[in-house]
C-alpha cells in the first residue's frame, strides 16, 4: 500500500469516496480485494474508476480517523445478498438484503491523506482523482454543479424516469432510460476515460450513449436532443426532448 503518483491521464478518472466504519472492512478491502455497498443506500451514481476510503473515528488508534487515506481501482461489480457476501454470518438481521460487491485492485496510500476538519459525517462523494490528490479537506472533494446531477435533473424535468446503477456485464452505467424497444445506457465520461475498463458489453435491446461532462455543461440542450434521438432509435417514448 505504498504511495502512488498517478500520471496526468489517471488524474482525470472518476472517484467514489466511500466510508469505512471498522478495521474488518479495511482488512477485507486490502486482503480480499472487495468492498460492499447496501443497495438500498447506494449513491445515485455508483460507477467510478476508483474507490477512495473515508475512515471514521473507529480508526483513532491507527492515527487515520476522519481522513481519506487509501484508494484503489475498481474492477467489477456484482449484486449479491449479505448472506452470499458473508457466509459466516447467515443469521444476521440483514442477511437477505442485497449489496453491491465492488471488486478492487491493490490499495494505494495517498501521499497527502485528506482530513475532515470541517465535516465529519461523510457518506458518498463522487469526485475526480485530481481533486483527491489536491484536496486540503474532505469538503474540497465535492463538485459544484456536477454535470451528472445537471443531466439527471434535466431528464426528470422532461418527465423521464432515469434508473440508477444498472449493472451491464459487471459494470454499472451512470443512467439508464427505458424506451419502447429497449434501454438506453448513458455514460457521463470524457472521451479519454471511455476505454478505462475496455468496451462496455451491452445486452440485447440496449444502446450506449456517451456524453462528456464538459459537453453537458456547455450544451445541455444538444445533449438532450441526442438522448431523444437515441430513444427514437429504440422505438421512441412518449416524451419530447427536442427543446
Amino acid at each position: 500500500m505504498a504511495a502512488q503518483y498517478p500520471d496526468a491521464e489517471t488524474r482525470r478518472r472518476t472517484v467514489l469516496v466511500v466510508v469505512l466504519n471498522n478495521a474488518e472492512d479495511l482488512l477485507r478491502a486490502a486482503d480480499q480485494g472487495w468492498y460492499r455497498i447496501p443497495q438500498r443506500h447506494a449513491p445515485k451514481r455508483m460507477g467510478a474508476d476508483y474507490l477512495a476510503f473515508y475512515q471514521t473515528g473507529a480508526f483513532r488508534t491507527e492515527g487515520e480517523a476522519h481522513t481519506v487515506t487509501y484508494y484503489a481501482p475498481t474492477r467489477r461489480y456484482k449484486l449479491l445478498t449479505r448472506r452470499e457476501l458473508l457466509p459466516d454470518e447467515p443469521d444476521h438481521p440483514r442477511a437477505a438484503d442485497y449489496y453491491y460487491r465492488v471488486e478492487i485492485g491493490p490499495l494505494a496510500r495517498l501521499a497527502h491523506p485528506v482530513p475532515a476538519q470541517r465535516l465529519r459525517r461523510v457518506t458518498f462523494i463522487h469526485t475526480t482523482m485530481d481533486r483527491l490528490l489536491t484536496a486540503g479537506d474532505v469538503t474540497d472533494l465535492f463538485q459544484q454543479d456536477d454535470p451528472f446531477d445537471t443531466l439527471w435533473g434535466a431528464l426528470r424535468e422532461h418527465n423521464l424516469r432515469p434508473l440508477r446503477n444498472r449493472l451491464l456485464h459487471e459494470r454499472p452505467v451512470d443512467i439508464a432510460l427505458r424506451a419502447r424497444g429497449g434501454y438506453l445506457a448513458i455514460q457521463c465520461v470524457e472521451g479519454s476515460t471511455v476505454s478505462e475498463h475496455g468496451a462496455l458489453l451491452l445486452p440485447d435491446r440496449w444502446e450506449l450513449l456517451q456524453l462528456p461532462p464538459s459537453r453537458i455543461q456547455d450544451d445541455l440542450a444538444g445533449c438532450l436532443r441526442e438522448v431523444g434521438a437515441a430513444l427514437i432509435g429504440l422505438g421512441g417514448s412518449n416524451l419530447n426532448l427536442g427543446t
